[in-house]
């Protein structure tokens, strides 16, 4: 008969495994891994100079983009003394969970069970991922980040590696903790059965209404939270990214301007803490709801016409790729779109889309050196002016028609350029997404136009930490403005979009004060907002070309000018618009 696993056991702590003193810090436990094997940490007394211990989770997203980090930093120092573990700490993960991920993983060394975070605990771990780096005798060496950056190309330093190569080397570790973020490892605490706030009475409901179209299976979130198991897993953590605004994803602080705003009220970012501060708790089993139906087909139905992109592979980590595919209508006439509507065909890793019109062939023949469909772009644009958009997706994002009479026009013979933000999800993935586009049925009145504001002379000095651009344009004739779509690059920290209106009242169109190039979306007003001739839309950014920035690209510091490239810099804002006299 095969051998089964081992049941779970609590960490015991076990007698002296060499003859030298040992202390609390340096006393073995005893942990299972995923074929029930018993390893003892740490390895004192033995040929191994040095142990790594990798703390991370099955369904952490961060834990698993550092995944294939840990493993290269086996590989480097396995023939050195060194061994590494990956240590799971999350108290309801279960056993074959764990072994489920640690085999798809492919570590390359053992993968240890800690549901009683006694590991956690003893090493002083709190967040998934982290890595702790023990001496021959056990102590700790260093605590903290595997490195400074979660996207790979920024990484400036490297912790762990440098603490390994100066531990080796019998010298004092000179960088011996750095601060970690990610998930919090979720503790097992008992449940208030007598508590104000459940599962079944207040958060199952909360959940599906504002986190649900992206938790669930197949979405673009890394885990579920369609039921009350799924979600009780994560609840210190959904305390933590609600209190903090992490999440629901949402950048613009003037609220209450955009189509499908994801925010929480205070009211009900509060009833998630008492939820998790209560232990999790589940209430009245018959009262908990329905898991929310939906439909992952064409929302607003079967589309006039529907394009769809070549199959593309996607690596199972590295660092987020934009990739821009040519999609041709083959028009033979104008055609006005009215709706357009985006179908990730993978949306574990489809983070956003972006679409330009290329009326004049800017992007005709072009081609990847790689040998795959499409060509590379850096997340900011086609690297062509377009004559247009057909409007973006992120994640959670429903598609919207424009009001009667007003549509977009698509020019005959024209292209579509549509850039696909991808980020990796730990293992290798294939996508092929589609749009639909709507026609208009009805005579069109208002054509939508597209206007760029930006700044294309100025300079961000080296070392400068809020270094402020600004673009002006004075609006020509009365128009509405429909959406907007806000711009800058890595450095980029704050970006305001304010419309000055002839009689110097002055409203703002969209505020984002933590920029995130990764997250970027076109925000579409509710009702269109009224710019008569006269008003002056100006763009303020601010910029932290400093080297305390961790997303400078730069080190040292360079002057930033405007450019395309992610290095280079923009101050931009997309309008797009209809004109009053149409």
């Amino acid at each position: 008969m095969p051998r089964q696993p081992a049941p779970i056991l609590c960490v015991l702590f076990l007698a002296a495994l060499s003859a030298a003193p040992q202390t609390e810090e340096t006393r073995p436990l005893q942990l299972l891994d995923t074929e029930g094997r018993v390893h003892a940490l740490p390895l004192t007394g033995s040929a191994t100079r040095a142990t790594v211990l990798f703390f991370t989770s099955v369904e952490c997203p961060l834990a698993n983009r550092y995944a294939d980090r840990v493993k290269s930093l086996h590989q480097l120092y396995r023939d050195r003394g060194t061994s590494c573990y990956a240590l799971y700490s999350h108290a309801l993960e279960t056993p074959a969970e764990v072994r489920r991920h640690a085999a798809e993983t492919q570590y390359g060394f053992p993968a240890l069970l800690d549901p009683e975070q006694l590991a956690a605990e003893r090493f002083g771990v709190k967040h998934t991922p982290t890595v702790v780096i023990l001496d021959a005798a056990g102590k700790v060496r260093y605590r903290g980040a595997v490195d400074d950056h979660k996207s790979l190309e920024l990484v400036k330093r490297q912790h762990a590696r440098l603490a390994l190569d100066e531990l080796l080397a019998g010298k004092q570790v000179s960088l011996d903790a750095t601060p970690t973020t990610g998930c919090l490892i979720q503790r097992r605490r008992p449940e208030n059965r007598n508590a104000e706030v459940t599962y079944a009475a207040q958060i199952g409901k909360l959940l599906h209404a504002q986190c649900a179209d992206c938790h669930r299976p197949g979405q673009v979130a890394p885990f579920s939270l369609l039921t009350y198991e799924q979600a009780r897993r994560w609840a210190d953590n959904i305390k933590h990214v609600t209190a903090s605004h992490a999440m629901p994803p949402w950048k613009p602080v003037n609220q209450g301007m955009f189509l499908g705003e994801r925010h929480l009220s205070a009211e009900e970012i509060e009833l998630l803490a008492k939820w998790a501060d209560a232990g999790a708790p589940l209430g009245d089993p018959a009262r908990v709801p329905p898991p929310p139906a939906f439909n992952d087909g064409w929302q607003l139905g079967k589309p006039d016409l529907e394009l769809v992109m070549p199959e593309f592979e996607v690596a199972a980590s590295g660092p987020d790729e934009y990739r821009c595919f040519v999609l041709d209508p083959r028009l033979a006439e104008d055609r006005y779109v009215q709706a357009v509507e985006f179908r990730p065909g993978n949306a574990r890793i489809v983070h956003h889309i972006m679409t330009y019109i290329d009326a004049f062939g800017f992007a005709a023949g072009r081609a990847s050196d790689d040998g795959r469909p499409g060509f590379p772009s850096r997340g900011t644009g086609p690297g062509f002016f377009p004559a247009g958009d057909l409007g973006g997706w992120g994640p959670g994002m429903q598609p919207y028609p424009l009001p009667d009479g007003t549509a977009r026009l698509l020019p005959r013979g024209s292209k579509i350029v549509m850039e696909v933000h991808y980020h990796k999800s730990g293992k290798p993935e294939r996508d092929q997404t589609r749009i639909g586009l709507h026609f208009a049925k009805s005579p069109v009145k208002k054509q939508v136009h597209s206007q760029v504001v930006l700044n294309l002379t100025f300079r961000i000095p080296p070392g400068a930490k809020r270094h402020e651009v600004k673009a002006d344009w004075r609006v020509p004739f009365d128009q509405h403005a429909l959406a907007i779509i806000p711009h800058m690059h890595l450095i980029g920290k704050e970006i305001v979009v304010t419309a000055r209106y002839p009689d110097d009242f002055e409203k703002t169109l969209v505020h984002i004060k933590d920029w995130d190039f990764n997250w970027q979306e076109a925000y579409r007003f509710k009702e269109p907002v009224p710019l008569p001739r006269g008003t002056r839309i100006t763009v303020r950014g601010w910029f932290d070309n400093s080297a305390d920035n961790p997303n400078n690209p730069n080190h040292p510091p360079r002057e930033v000018r405007f450019g395309e490239n992610t290095t280079d810099e923009m101050c931009v804002a997309y309008l797009t618009y209809t004109r009053d006299a149409d």
